[in-house]
């Protein structure tokens, strides 16, 4: 009897996880359909993949390259005029995304003037890409901590060059006016102020570079910061 009982409740069990099975397939399937026909309606073009609940701002100043996919919460515009009446500014923007291009979650992506990503480049989640700042804090005019951020001016003037196969880590900010070298990899919880060098690794806030590849060794090796 008690063994009919459990036999019982193992047929129900399956049945049950057949079912729960079934829904997250048909949900997988479903989120791959709604992400297809929101970058379709976006991008016009089927070979980008792009989460269906991302913030794009103006498409008209991007160039992207194939096979470009982003993970949920994307925030990626280009921005062509802020603020508004006689303070109001007016900017030629253009962000250029290469071939096979791969962001994780919730990257946000903010271009004024150029920002260049190159192929293959990798990028982990929450990375904050911006050529741009809100207000000027050096030199001799700067702005006063008076005037709420939001209406302070956008700078001009800085571009961000990503070049190709550079691998960027989880939690990383790129600020304006830098240049990350072909196949570098930037580690996690990293800030870049300054230009990396190609083929490095950099961590740290601010960035620094820690280790180098070695052509002759095929090897990468330790920088020594004395």
């Amino acid at each position: 009897m008690q063994q009919g009982k459990w036999a019982h409740r193992g047929v129900l069990l399956k049945e049950r996880l057949q079912q729960q099975g079934m829904f997250y397939t048909l949900s997988f399937y479903w989120q791959r359909i709604r992400n297809m026909l929101f970058s379709r309606c976006i991008f016009g073009r089927g070979d980008i993949n792009v989460h269906h609940d991302a913030h794009v701002g103006g498409v008209e100043h991007m160039q992207i390259g194939p096979h470009f996919t982003a993970g949920r919460g994307l925030w990626m515009e280009t921005i062509a005029s802020y603020g508004e009446g006689e303070h109001e500014q007016h900017f030629t923007p253009l962000l250029i995304i290469g071939d096979n291009v791969s962001l994780s979650e919730y990257v946000h992506i903010g271009c004024v003037n150029r920002i260049e990503i190159g192929n293959n480049v990798l990028m982990g989640s929450k990375i904050y890409i911006t050529d741009h700042n809100h207000g000027v804090y050096r030199g001799t005019h700067p702005d006063s901590p008076d005037v709420p951020p939001a209406k302070r001016p956008l700078t001009t003037g800085e571009s961000v060059i990503i070049e190709d196969n550079v691998w960027i880590g989880e939690f990383c900010t790129i600020l304006p006016g830098v240049t990350i070298g072909y196949g570098s990899i930037i580690g996690s919880h990293t800030t870049v102020t300054h230009d990396i060098p190609p083929k490095s690794i950099a961590v740290g806030s601010p960035a620094r570079v820690v280790k180098q590849w070695d052509e002759e060794k095929q090897v990468w090796v330790l920088v020594s910061h004395h």
